[in-house]
């Protein structure tokens, strides 16, 4: 039996992993680790920290602010900027965010419109683009799920 975090990320994985996969079917969730040299994309995807509070609507519950961190890498080939390299997936992967459906159990899926890009200058360029996706939703206060 999984939390309700766990099952929040997997689902995020698995949006990103509907046809057609997003970085060719290169996403990984719960691994920060470097883009493999024989991949020119991939995506990342994990938990940040959540916060939660009493509900008293609810009864016994908790509501929880869960962000899911969506790492986005891509390797720039010969005279091709990083972050030109990464563009197209930039935009998949935000549409495919934002028409994402509540998973079960969430109350709201807000798409954090904070974007950050990171470029790591070497033989060749690689940039990360994180985007956060903000997930809402409600656990009774003696379990997570």
């Amino acid at each position: 039996m999984s939390s309700q975090f766990l099952a929040i990320r997997d689902a995020v994985k698995a949006a990103l992993l509907q046809t057609p996969a997003l970085a060719s079917g290169h996403v990984l969730a719960g691994r920060e680790v470097p883009l493999p040299t024989e991949h020119t994309q991939g995506i990342r995807v994990s938990l940040m920290r959540s916060r939660g509070e009493l509900v008293a609507l609810y009864g016994a519950a908790r509501q929880w602010q869960t962000p899911v961190i969506v790492h986005l890498l891509a390797r720039a080939a010969a005279g091709v900027d990083a972050e030109t390299a990464v563009d197209s997936l930039l935009a998949s992967t935000y549409a495919r965010l934002d028409a994402m459906a509540p998973p079960p159990g969430a109350v709201s899926v807000t798409l954090d419109p904070d974007i950050r890009w990171a470029v790591d200058e070497a033989d060749q360029s690689v940039v990360t683009v994180t985007l956060a996706l903000i997930v809402t939703h409600i656990t009774t206060t003696s379990t997570l799920e």
